[in-house]
């Protein structure tokens, strides 16, 4: 190869790096939540509730709860507990309610 062509590789690869550096990724681009979990909740190990409504990318609510050990559950949004547990968490000052 020649040096022009060298040159035109590398000025390609530029182009094509610095027009793809500023661009903002999407964080997710689907539910987060695939499969519910109904039924026994561990209350005494819970550490925050994070509801999702409705988003452009998933058209369900989705329930998110962190354990104290670091596990995530994805609860039915649906079930009479699950409510409570949203409301009250959402009434809370300590409560996270994020949007995506």
């Amino acid at each position: 190869m020649n040096t022009a062509s060298i040159t035109m590789v590398l000025l390609t690869l530029l182009a094509i790096f610095s027009a793809t550096e500023g661009k903002r990724h999407p964080r997710v681009l689907h539910c987060l939540c695939p499969n519910v979990q109904t039924g026994h909740i561990p209350f005494r190990n819970l550490k925050r509730v994070l509801h999702l409504p409705p988003r452009p990318h998933c058209s369900k609510t989705e329930v998110i709860i962190t354990l104290k050990n670091g596990r995530q559950l994805c609860l039915d949004p649906n079930g009479p507990l699950v409510k409570i547990l949203v409301e009250r968490s959402t009434k809370s000052k300590y409560s996270k309610r994020i949007y995506l």
